[in-house]
């Protein structure tokens, strides 16, 4: 028997297109002279944030407190490089030092002159009223026999003599006392009488 083909149309086949990749839609051309912008970054969320900004912000009000400056401590002070100076200092700080010799002020019995002295004069008002009398002065020399003091002992009992005898000494030169053949302060007393019939 005969095979007999019998062609059947069949229905159009849908081939699956293929997948084209998905391209991203481009940006906006950026004009020019325009910074580029900077993409913020993703700050998490937390909820201790605001306390952060709170100190930040105490520390910026609040100023710094200065630190305590630590106190210096006293250098040690450098001792002795060796015995023997240790040794020269004490035996330094032990001598005593030489002592000046003390020069005493000795009595003379009688002044000595350089130059005879003069005699005081005699106030014409005492001589008209015919006073008289002794004035005692004490004087006081040093070494090279300049007179270092002259004051009254014994008064006359008349200004005026008392004065003028007084006077006459501050002129006077004397020679200095010596004692073992060096020459020493002294203090001698002069006696000086006024008397209208006395030279002096």
């Amino acid at each position: 028997m005969p095979i007999v083909i019998q062609l059947v149309n069949p229905e159009p086949v849908q081939v699956p297109a293929m997948a084209q990749p998905t391209q991203a839609p481009r940006p906006a051309p950026r004009p020019l002279g325009a910074s580029k912008p900077r993409p913020e970054a993703a700050r998490p969320a937390s909820s201790s944030e605001p306390k952060v900004e709170q100190a930040i912000a105490i520390a910026r009000t609040e100023p710094a407190k200065p630190r305590p400056s630590s106190p210096t401590k006293p250098q040690p002070v450098a001792a002795a490089t060796s015995s023997d100076e240790v040794e020269r200092r004490s035996v330094a700080s032990a001598r005593p030092a030489p002592a000046k010799p003390v020069v005493t002020e000795v009595f003379s019995r009688e002044p000595a002159f350089l130059t005879p002295p003069r005699s005081p004069v005699y106030p014409a008002q005492a001589r008209r009223r015919n006073q008289q009398g002794q004035v005692l002065v004490e004087v006081r020399l040093d070494a090279q026999g300049r007179l270092l003091e002259a004051r009254l002992l014994r008064s006359s009992g008349v200004e005026s003599l008392d004065r003028s005898a007084l006077d006459a000494v501050a002129g006077w030169r004397f020679r200095p006392e010596t004692q073992d053949g060096q020459p020493v302060p002294s203090r001698v007393h002069i006696p000086i009488e006024f008397a209208l019939s006395a030279s002096r």
